[in-house]
């Protein structure tokens, strides 16, 4: 009986330490994270600073979260060791580390693949908070840049969710990356024999088009291209689809014949 209660009584100091422990660091990240906010707004209000933009804001942010991630996996790692079957199970891995690293990466391959490319996108700035960008055949404005998750806002304020290892493969369009507003285009094909003076003259008379010009020439057809002023980047998909339906709209009524058409 006096061995189970020694033996009692040493599992619940081992439970008590490592909740001090998981306590103790919970207390640590929420100083940290107090901390980095008490001096990010000290910086921005002294006189003469200079608001963040959006590199510096993406950054600092990834850079908050790096830190918390690091604290919190440091002070669940030491709660764990208050456990002697962890200390064991740790040594053991200690004494085949090989094994362990490659039965590691290979299970976590994905997560970490993410994290590596959330640092790549931190360093390199590819995508800032703010920015309006194309993934693929996805477009929206960039919400947030976690360690392993971008967030994007369309359109019709739905939300997309983007692995960060798929923004450093994939071929990205940033709008906004050197200028806040960028000149919305749209293109439209004619028949090879249509009249492409007569098509230009129409889309001039396009709402909201400001220049058109012949962008290509093949046996299949003229391609046009209609373009609009400046505007906000967020802007440019609402305008490119009002400029497309005005361009076949003029097209059509200028009797010029689409590729397949017949003239009238």
């Amino acid at each position: 009986m006096g061995l189970i209660l020694t033996h009692g009584a040493a599992s619940w100091q081992t439970l008590a330490a490592a909740g001090a422990t998981v306590l103790g660091t919970l207390i640590v990240a929420w100083l940290a994270a107090h901390l980095m906010s008490v001096t990010e707004r000290r910086l921005a209000a002294r006189p003469g600073a200079r608001a963040l933009d959006a590199a510096d804001a993406t950054r600092l942010r990834f850079v908050r979260r790096l830190v918390l991630a690091v604290i919190v996996a440091v002070g669940l790692f030491l709660a764990l060791l208050q456990f002697d079957a962890f200390g064991r199970l740790a040594g053991a891995a200690l004494a085949s580390s090989a094994v362990l690293s490659a039965i590691i990466g290979f299970a976590a391959r994905e997560s970490l693949s993410n994290m590596i490319s959330g640092v790549t996108l931190a360093v390199t700035q590819p995508v800032r908070v703010g920015d309006h960008v194309e993934i693929a055949d996805i477009a929206g404005t960039v919400e947030d840049v976690t360690l392993t998750y971008t967030w994007l806002r369309t359109a019709d304020q739905g939300r997309v969710i983007v692995p960060n290892q798929i923004l450093t493969s994939t071929p990205i369009r940033n709008d906004s990356i050197r200028e806040h507003h960028v000149a919305p285009s749209v293109t439209v094909w004619i028949a090879p024999a249509g009249d492409e003076a007569a098509a230009l003259r129409a889309l001039l008379e396009v709402e909201g088009a400001t220049q058109a010009s012949v962008d290509e020439v093949s046996p299949e057809g003229v391609r046009l291209r209609v373009a609009g002023p400046p505007e906000a980047a967020a802007r440019r998909a609402v305008t490119e689809a009002r400029l497309r339906a005005g361009a076949l709209r003029a097209i059509r009524e200028a009797g010029i014949p689409r590729p397949g058409e017949q003239a009238r």
